[in-house]
């Protein structure tokens, strides 16, 4: 049941880019401000439901618990907010790149920033993503720069978070709390036919954008708590899989040659990360 709850959780997530699809009008910008504003307005409500509100704002306890919570805040919406750029210039397929990337690059971060160690078939990962990167590198002169800086973004908030002891659902909502004045002083200094405040389908989509963001959440917060790292490590893939997928098969974008190739290449290095996996959980 958990397996199930978890594995839907990230098929939602793979399937996202067709409900932004429908916010293609809306520039990235504003709809990652109001997606900031109904994640706090709707978890807010969440949590004053279950009497959990006040206990919530009890761990902003120290101006650098705070802080830190506040650039926490900042990566994630940094994040969410490439993620919409990137789905409304139909390149879908560019962020399933950046999804699957996302956990080898933590491989090397748990090494630079947590000196954990790294086995041969880790580094053998790392190096055919390079290789990957190099691929595409070669055929646009350029570094897939936006799929590098989702990866990157989504890794960085990881780490930073690991340093703040507190739950999963207190701390989303607390870092994303910090950030929502931002988010409204940007609304608020837009021409008033750009904020979308009017109600309308397009408001009402803004609206549930809170939702499509803290129900997977919830359902992967629960998950988290009954099933083992490693099994949630693996059931990741099946996001940027789906994601893939929906580029190719519902927006039609090109997969070139150098893309198959380099889809490939990670595609291996994502099996040898999971063989890793497997092989030192049989060894503890």
């Amino acid at each position: 049941m958990h397996i199930l709850l978890a594995a839907f959780v990230f098929a939602f997530w793979g399937l996202v880019p067709i409900y932004y699809k429908q916010l293609s009008l809306v520039s990235a910008e504003v709809v990652m401000a109001h997606r900031i504003i109904w994640s706090v307005v709707l978890l807010g409500i969440f949590l004053f439901t279950i009497k959990k509100l006040s206990l919530a704002l009890k761990e902003l306890k120290s101006f650098k618990m705070m802080f830190i919570l506040f650039i926490c805040g900042a990566l994630i919406s940094a994040d969410w907010g490439l993620y919409i750029y990137m789905i409304e210039s139909n390149l879908i397929l560019e962020t399933s790149l950046g999804y699957f990337i996302a956990p080898l690059i933590g491989i090397v971060f748990s090494r630079i920033f947590l000196k954990e160690k790294m086995s041969f078939l880790a580094c053998i990962s790392v190096l055919l993503v390079a290789i990957a990167c190099f691929i595409e590198i070669l055929y646009f002169k350029k570094l897939p720069i936006l799929s590098v800086t989702l990866a990157l973004l989504v890794n960085f908030y990881t780490l930073i978070r690991k340093k703040v002891f507190v739950s999963a659902i207190y701390g989303f909502f607390l870092e994303t709390l910090l950030i929502c004045p931002f988010a409204i002083a940007f609304l608020l200094f837009l021409p008033s036919a750009n904020r979308h405040f009017s109600f309308d389908y397009t408001f009402i989509l803004l609206i549930l954008s809170g939702l499509v963001t803290l129900l997977p959440m919830l359902g992967f917060n629960y998950a988290t708590n009954k099933l083992k790292l490693s099994l949630l490590s693996y059931l990741q893939y099946i996001c940027p899989i789906i994601s893939f997928l929906v580029a190719i098969f519902i927006y039609n974008e090109s997969l070139e040659f150098h893309k198959i190739i380099s889809f490939s290449i990670i595609l291996i290095a994502v099996v040898l990360s999971i063989i890793d996996s497997l092989r030192g959980k049989n060894n503890e």
